[in-house]
């Protein structure tokens, strides 16, 4: 069977678009301006947004049925507030792109697994040959 390999790409996409956008939306409601450097200093949540939306792509790909595939979307939205937090919090931890990286990442990958894991493979019992 031939699958569709535009979902995991959407999901990809998304995910690395997205946390700048989001990182974005929250300093202009916040501040009602842009940050000094604009796109470019949000652009620094775009590399945890490429690993979750990498390791939540391959994941969807695997899942057996439409409900894993469904699983994998909603531990990663699920993880997504914990992962907003852990990304502002990860800039006071460590520098440049690695504190979102760590402290973003984690929490979305974590979800995606999760719900893989939960709903994504179906459990077979074990085949016994009858003799």
């Amino acid at each position: 069977m031939r699958r569709n390999v535009w979902p995991p790409v959407a999901i990809l996409l998304s995910s690395t678009l997205a946390w700048p956008t989001i990182q974005l939306a929250v300093f202009l409601l916040r501040f009602k301006k842009l940050p000094p450097g604009g796109w470019r200093d949000a652009l620094v949540f775009a590399p945890m947004g490429f690993a979750a939306g990498l390791v939540a792509a391959v994941l969807y790909a695997l899942a057996d049925s439409r409900d894993g595939r469904r699983a994998v979307i909603v531990g990663y939205v699920v993880a997504a507030p914990f992962a907003f937090v852990g990304s502002l919090l990860g800039g006071l931890f460590l520098p440049g792109i690695w504190g979102p990286l760590l402290l973003g990442a984690v929490p979305l990958i974590a979800g995606s697994l999760i719900g893989f894991v939960v709903r994504g493979r179906r459990i077979r019992p074990p085949s016994h040959a009858s003799n």
